[in-house]
């Protein structure tokens, strides 16, 4: 921001600590990070939320109540506006330094570039490295920050689908974003139970595919699915053709072409049932089990009210409603 701001007055404008006066707001206090920025006789304070999911109303009317407070000029500094945003700080006279190269200081001077972030379009449902990121945030145990780095490394995600996901999820209002340096911190917006009643409605089942198996194959870590994997926790019974084996389409793809057979001869001489799913099942799995949530996903839609009696089991263990009949 500094460079950008030297490009436009010049480059003895310069950048220092601030301090709070000891009368200031805590949500002001915990809710932005202060920058005095000092140009020959002129000061001006910048005040830059943390969490980045911001909302314009709650800024304004918070920038206010700090100039009420301090006898030196005050902006907001935000790393990227859309056009809309803009133009309504400017029709209301809420001065701006902007990271997109868009600076609003009208005791200053203004500079304005067309550079705008792009409007975030929200799915109805989530992409599966997203889900991925959801789940493994619903599921994570400790309920201190986590950062990006972190999430991709743990799921084997590439930084560009986790940054992709978190940005999903910060745009729906499923967690906030706090930036320290050149790490992003990750939080919950909700408690868990509230947060998976949140984002359900955009979860898609996982399975992508069934493949039959007529001969036995070794696929890497293969994970137990479908009606076997609901045995395990419920009183359901199976049978011989009942359940299937979860696996990724990295491992789906090792199996033998010969191998895989026709439904009908799976039901007229048997094999195995391979779920191929959209994300690999073994990083959420337990004991070698799909995940509930992932379970519940995949057999929501199963007419067999067995199984849909059992399914509740795991909808009241996470605190969802349960599903009424059709």
């Amino acid at each position: 921001m500094l460079s950008f701001l030297k490009s436009v007055f010049g480059s003895d404008i310069t950048e220092t600590e601030y301090r709070y006066a000891d009368d200031t707001p805590y949500y002001i206090r915990d809710g932005y990070t202060p920058q005095l920025l000092i140009w020959g006789q002129n000061q001006c304070i910048i005040l830059t939320p943390k969490d980045p999911s911001w909302r314009l109303p709650v800024l304004k009317k918070q920038l206010k109540k700090f100039q009420e407070l301090c006898i030196i000029p005050c902006a907001l500094g935000l790393e990227n506006l859309t056009a809309l945003q803009r133009r309504n700080l400017i029709e209301n006279h809420i001065p701006f330094v902007s990271m997109s190269q868009q600076v609003y200081l009208p005791f200053w001077g203004c500079s304005f570039r067309e550079h705008f972030k792009a409007e975030m379009i929200i799915a109805d449902k989530m992409a599966p490295g997203t889900q991925l990121v959801f789940l493994y945030l619903y599921y994570g145990r400790s309920t201190e920050p986590i950062n990006l780095t972190q999430i991709a490394k743990d799921l084997s995600l590439s930084k560009a689908t986790c940054t992709r996901a978190i940005n999903d999820l910060t745009a729906s209002g499923l967690i906030t974003q706090n930036a320290e340096g050149t790490h992003k911190w990750i939080n919950l917006a909700y408690g868990k139970p509230e947060f998976l009643k949140k984002g359900y409605e955009r979860l898609k089942s996982p399975v992508k595919r069934i493949l039959y198996v007529k001969t036995p194959v070794q696929v890497e870590t293969p994970v137990i699915s479908g009606i076997r994997a609901l045995a395990q926790q419920s009183t359901i019974g199976v049978n011989e053709q009942d359940g299937a084996i979860a696996v990724s389409k990295k491992a789906a793809a090792k199996i033998p072409a010969d191998a895989i057979c026709t439904k009908q001869y799976f039901g007229d001489f048997g094999g195995s049932v391979f779920e191929v799913w959209s994300y690999d099942p073994a990083i959420l799995a337990r004991n070698a089990c799909a995940d509930d949530i992932s379970l519940l996903l995949s057999l929501d839609k199963d007419p067999n009210e067995r199984i849909q009696m059992c399914l509740d089991e795991i909808r009241e263990k996470h605190e969802l409603p349960i599903k009424e009949e059709e």
